[in-house]
């Protein structure tokens, strides 16, 4: 790491005037009076005060160096030598708190020179380059460890809040926002038109956003992240923030709102092996909403999806339209009469059912669960049973004892669960002589 020291200039300007006045009587005529001689006195011992100070901070300094910790360096270093450090530090687990503290001072030197600093920045923004302010840690150590968490927690790859910088970049559009003017805004648009990487496009709308407002650059944000979703860039070396560039490109649609992709990412919901995605499918239930339905729906009942988790998901966001829409009706109808669903999927799906507070939806969803009929003493028919009753006494605002219901009919529904119905599907697409055919309820639909 390059280290930069300086002596304070004040040591060197309080030596030369003690060396002129100190020691030496001062020259004064007969007639110089007494309030000269008081002020030179007053200054001499002024500089020797300031020496005192100048020589401590050079003991400070180099004790720090002798310890191996980073200098401080001349507030007065230009923008590019600041820059040039930064792409030469290198953080491992011994030195994190010295380096990251070196890190943290430059970046805010290049915020005490303002807008001078500005086309630096931007010079080595358009070069494409980035160093990872983390700590590297060897292949067989990240062996050993499992793997990156990244890869094992997905709720942890999307995250645009850190404590610290993860890159230089990062670090660098930060900075932008932060010193602000006419030139850090055009700097941090360019990033935005040129990058590949779907995590700076999202960081960088999301600084945009909070220093000019939220629908500030919207068309530009967009453009780049429909464009890297439809053709994605082969990023080299890539790092883990880059490996979840689909999730920030669609953080970014969500950022805005923006339902004009909805159409595209209908195609991209089901993947190569039949597995759902589960990106696509969050932005299509939180910003496609009903218009995504079909979508939702082709995918539930087109047999290329088996995972069980998938289809449980897959229904939970078509049934949030059960009442309204003939899609997310026909979905909850299959369901509750389909003999490859268990009792545990059926059960899923009426609790959907008392998610809505509207009268009208919540009086033809009744509807549709008064709408079967199930043998006596059905596992099946007693839940319907129960949630019927529970979304009858909601619409006429009357009190259900849900808990006390639910004891009545939890033995039967959990001894069905331990004989075999676990999961959620039940060997979908294998026809009807696999399975238990005595765990199945038996379903009579009302003429």
């Amino acid at each position: 790491m390059k280290t930069i020291t300086f002596l304070p200039t004040i040591a060197a300007v309080a030596a030369i005037a003690l060396t002129a006045g100190c020691g030496q009587s001062p020259a004064v005529d007969s007639t110089a009076n007494a309030g000269q001689l008081d002020t030179l006195t007053k200054e001499r011992d002024s500089l020797k005060a300031k020496l005192a100070n100048a020589q401590s901070r050079i003991d400070s300094l180099r004790a720090q160096l002798n310890s191996g910790g980073s200098a401080v360096v001349d507030s007065g270093m230009s923008a590019p030598d600041i820059i040039e450090e930064l792409t030469q530090l290198k953080i491992t687990s011994a030195n994190r708190r010295a380096v990251q503290r070196r890190i943290n001072f430059l970046l805010e030197s290049l915020v005490e020179q303002g807008e001078a600093s500005v086309p630096h920045i931007r010079e080595y923004l358009n070069k494409m380059e980035d160093i990872d302010f983390v700590v590297q840690r060897a292949e067989e150590e990240e062996r050993g460890r499992g793997g990156s968490r990244w890869n094992r927690n997905r709720g942890s790859r999307t995250t645009l809040d850190f404590d610290q910088p993860p890159s230089m970049r990062i670090g660098l559009i930060d900075i932008l926002a932060e010193i602000g003017g006419d030139r850090a805004e055009a700097a941090l648009a360019e990033v935005l038109a040129k990058t590949a990487r779907g995590f700076e496009v999202a960081y960088t709308a999301k600084k945009i956003q909070g220093w000019l407002g939220k629908e500030s650059y919207r068309d530009e944000a967009l453009d780049a992240a429909h464009t890297l979703l439809s053709d994605p860039v082969e990023v080299p070396n890539p790092n883990n923030f880059d490996k979840a560039s689909k999730q920030y490109l669609f953080m970014v649609l969500e950022m805005y709102n923006d339902q004009t992709f909805v159409q595209s990412a209908q195609g991209m919901l089901i993947n190569d092996d039949g597995g759902i995605d589960r990106t696509v499918l969050d932005y299509l239930n939180d910003v496609g909403k009903e218009q995504a339905m079909d979508a939702i729906f082709q995918a539930f009942n087109g047999g290329q999806v088996t995972d069980r988790g998938d289809l449980a998901n897959l229904a939970r966001a078509g049934l949030k339209y059960a009442g309204t829409n003939p899609q997310a009706n026909q979905m909850f109808k299959d369901i509750m009469s389909g003999d490859e669903y268990t009792t545990e999927v059926k059960w899923s799906a009426l609790r959907e059912m008392d998610d809505d507070d509207e009268p009208s939806v919540m009086r033809a969803r009744l509807s549709m669960m008064q709408n079967f009929e199930y043998a006596e003493g059905d596992t099946t028919g007693k839940l319907v049973q129960l949630y019927s009753n529970q979304l009858e006494a909601k619409i006429n605002g009357e009190k259900f004892d849900m808990q006390g219901e639910f004891r009545k009919v939890a033995g039967d529904l959990f001894q069905n669960r331990g004989r075999g119905e676990r999961g959620g599907l039940r060997n979908r697409g294998r026809g009807d002589g696999d399975g238990d055919a005595g765990n199945r309820p038996t379903i009579v639909p009302a003429p």
